[in-house]
């Protein structure tokens, strides 16, 4: 353990100490020492809320488009209000297994405590189950003669249903208005001497049978199972049962 997270932990105790005990004197006490510590190495109490942001990284998109399809944005947006995270879209070197590297999309979630690993999770659990669905719907359009360029759109508007459907599956968890400055503070040290641009978002395109094929994904998304053993405390608050149900 580095020196400054010796420090922070000590400030930690010191503050529990000071809110859990009965004795107004030693709690008191215990502040005093506290805010002491935090002066002595030039730490605030924000700076100290900082600390508890957490960071979890996928680097497994399904798309490494330049322009983010809409229904990989609108995901990540779902998980987000989901679990009282944030997100931002990366890029990253991967090196394959015969040595060539390639730059790839990746998608950072951070939130407070354990919260960005659960978004992690279920994000990982939804790509997974929104891949396989598309697969299902995209080999029923190939029975049948249809342009390579209908099939991408009805694949994008299966897909950007399915997402809507699986919000359905999933609760809303709002951050407070404090812990949304937190966030934003967070944000900004970790992207300190870097520019972040908005993302280039591109909507699905319209064609034959487009209607037909978002509704399919929202009746599949709205139908999605995610697993319960999610670690985390808050898992289970932030995971309805939806669809069929695990024992």
């Amino acid at each position: 353990m580095s020196d400054n997270a010796k420090v922070i932990a000590r400030i930690r105790h010191l503050m529990a100490l000071g809110t859990r005990n009965s004795n107004p004197h030693e709690a008191a006490r215990a502040v005093a020492l506290a805010q002491r510590l935090m002066q002595r190495h030039g730490l605030t109490p924000d700076m100290l809320s900082l600390h508890d942001i957490r960071e979890s990284v996928c680097e497994s998109l399904t798309s490494n488009a330049e322009k983010v399809p809409a229904w990989l944005n609108s995901l990540a947006t779902v998980v987000c209000m989901a679990t009282g995270c944030r997100c931002w879209f990366g890029w990253h070197v991967h090196t394959s297994c015969s040595g060539v590297k390639r730059v790839r999309r990746s998608l950072h979630f951070y939130g407070f405590s354990e919260r960005a690993e659960v978004a992690l999770y279920i994000y990982t659990v939804l790509q997974r189950q929104l891949r396989a669905d598309t697969d299902v719907q995209i080999a029923g359009y190939r029975k049948r003669r249809i342009l390579k360029n209908t099939l991408r759109r009805r694949a994008d508007q299966f897909r950007e249903g399915w997402v809507s459907g699986v919000w359905q599956v999933l609760q809303s968890f709002a951050p407070s208005e404090s812990e949304n400055v937190m966030l934003k503070n967070w944000l900004v040290r970790r992207h300190t001497g870097d520019t972040l641009g908005m993302v280039s978002v591109r909507t699905a395109g319209k064609c034959r049978g487009d209607k037909a094929a978002r509704v399919a994904g929202w009746l599949a998304g709205r139908d999605t199972d995610i697993h319960h053993g999610l670690s985390g405390s808050q898992a289970q608050q932030q995971v309805t049962t939806g669809g069929r149900t695990h024992d």
